[in-house]
């Protein structure tokens, strides 16, 4: 069954710059689990404690901020890339994290696209190498190439779980972005039709604006349906800044879930 997450990175900002406050709040609109970015810059005990007392689960950290990201293109950037993702696993299984989201980077100048995508492989299998006795998965996003991505390694959600199912290891899965698909052009369902068991989070918000769901252009019954059809049972993660504050985000994101069967 489909639940909804929230990043409070963007939603919750009223409770103000503390990611404590922030969880607390996302919890008292009803939200069972929230996402955060880099958790480098976070007071980590006492996001633990506060994620013990309301009962939230923390489900997806960024093992890289993304203005600071490896370029897996280059095999310079492995190691590091391997380190970052270690050090992120170790701290996802203290805090109980099991998704670790990760980037390939952008395509370098002057070097055939398809050696940098293999050279991407090789950082992602060592990564995936180096957590395998991690109870946590990699999650391997593609972003949008409108405003995040122009030059994205990954450009598209086809290109990334071509890759990931070469790499065939089961702690490396894909996370979908639905704003970031809609910005490049993807039709519901396009690349993860034939392809759900590889997806290992859902995450979403509306277009244009990234804001709530019905702020934008986009039929949201349609889209969660479609998912339940399609058999997705885990979290759909809002990663959006809502316009009327997060205090009706969960309820508002779970009467459209059960419009789906109205």
């Amino acid at each position: 069954m489909i639940d909804f997450s929230v990043c409070i990175e963007l939603a919750f900002a009223e409770a103000g710059p503390s990611v404590s406050d922030r969880v607390r709040a996302a919890a008292d609109a009803g939200f069972p689990a929230v996402e955060i970015w880099d958790w480098r810059d976070k007071p980590l005990p006492d996001l633990a404690r506060v994620l013990d007392e309301t009962n939230t689960q923390l489900l997806t950290i960024c093992a890289e901020h993304w203005r600071d990201k490896c370029q897996l293109a280059d095999p310079a950037s492995h190691a590091e890339f391997v380190r970052r993702v270690a050090d992120t696993a170790k701290v996802a299984s203290e805090l109980g994290v099991p998704k670790i989201v990760v980037l390939a980077g952008d395509i370098l100048p002057d070097r055939d696209i398809a050696a940098q995508r293999a050279m991407a492989s090789e950082a992602l299998l060592r990564a995936s190498d180096a957590v395998a006795g991690e109870p946590v998965e990699l999650l391997v996003e593609v972003v949008n190439r409108q405003f995040e991505g122009p030059n994205a390694l990954l450009s598209d959600s086809m290109t990334a779980l071509d890759l990931i199912r070469r790499l065939d290891r089961p702690n490396v899965r894909f996370l979908y972005d639905r704003y970031h698909a809609i910005l490049n052009g993807e039709p519901l369902g396009w690349g993860i039709g034939t392809n759900l068991e590889l997806v290992g989070h859902i995450q979403a918000a509306d277009v244009p604006g990234r804001q709530e769901f019905g702020t934008g252009n986009q039929d949201w019954v349609r889209e969660l349906r479609w998912l339940l059809d399609a058999g997705y049972a885990g979290h759909v993660g809002i990663e959006a800044t809502p316009l009327s504050g997060g205090a009706n985000l969960y309820r508002d994101a779970r009467a459209l879930l059960e419009a789906t069967t109205s």
